[in-house]
């Protein structure tokens, strides 16, 4: 019994020495567990765009319109979602290079953003943000606003379905398929539902969605 306890032992070790080699030798993305790191993250990602959302409508429906909305209280609004975002940013950071560090001890921040941020990845993320950048100035400047947050949710919905194959995860899928449905769906009535509630349905609800599918821990990540 000794000694398969110890033939055990011994084929669990090479399997980690394995596992470590082949991390190595590939993304180790493929290799973290992104489940557990972005659960919490889309969670505080979709609460902070419906808290803001409703807030922002609130004050909208009070004043008349938004540049009615006393300046600083417009101000103060833009610096706590700056603040809220930059928050959520550090802790997509710190889970990431969390689990990281169990496949590869002392990985660094820069290591780990050369590793995630590849020239492959850059190439496929990089035209997509340029066409949502100009998509939004040239429906802003033409006073489509109302168009704006549905022709968002369909790009970021096909950017998101474009790095799936990074992640494996049924919860991306999800919240691709969520954002271009109901982008697709709000672009063509567009003009009968506030931004603020679209932004709400689409953003918000895509994200709390996919982070409960997260969150009950639907197999869909492949090892």
């Amino acid at each position: 019994m000794e000694r398969y306890a110890q033939a055990l032992g011994e084929v669990i070790a090479d399997l980690k020495l394995i596992k470590e080699a082949v991390s190595k030798s590939d993304n180790i993305i493929r290799f973290i567990d992104t489940r557990g790191a972005l659960k919490g993250v889309l969670l505080g990602g979709g609460l902070i765009i419906a808290l803001f959302s409703l807030a922002f409508y609130v004050l909208v429906s009070y004043y008349g319109t938004f540049a009615a909305i006393p300046f600083n209280i417009r101000t103060t609004l833009f610096i706590l979602i700056g603040l809220a975002w930059c928050i959520i940013g550090y802790l997509k950071i710190f889970n990431i290079l969390k689990g990281a560090r169990k496949i590869r001890e002392g990985i660094t921040i820069s290591t780990l953003l050369a590793e995630i941020y590849t020239p492959i990845l850059l190439a496929l993320i990089v035209p997509y943000m340029l066409v949502i950048i100009l998509t939004t100035i040239f429906l802003g400047s033409n006073g489509h606003l109302n168009y704006i947050v549905p022709a968002l949710a369909i790009l970021f919905g096909l950017l998101i379905i474009s790095m799936s194959l990074l992640f494996y995860m049924k919860a991306f899928y999800f919240l691709s398929l969520w954002l271009i449905a109901t982008g697709l769906l709000f672009l063509f009535t567009a003009t009968i539902f506030h931004p603020l509630i679209v932004l709400v349905l689409t953003f918000s609800a895509g994200f709390i969605l996919a982070a409960l599918l997260l969150f009950l821990n639907l197999p869909g990540r492949r090892s």
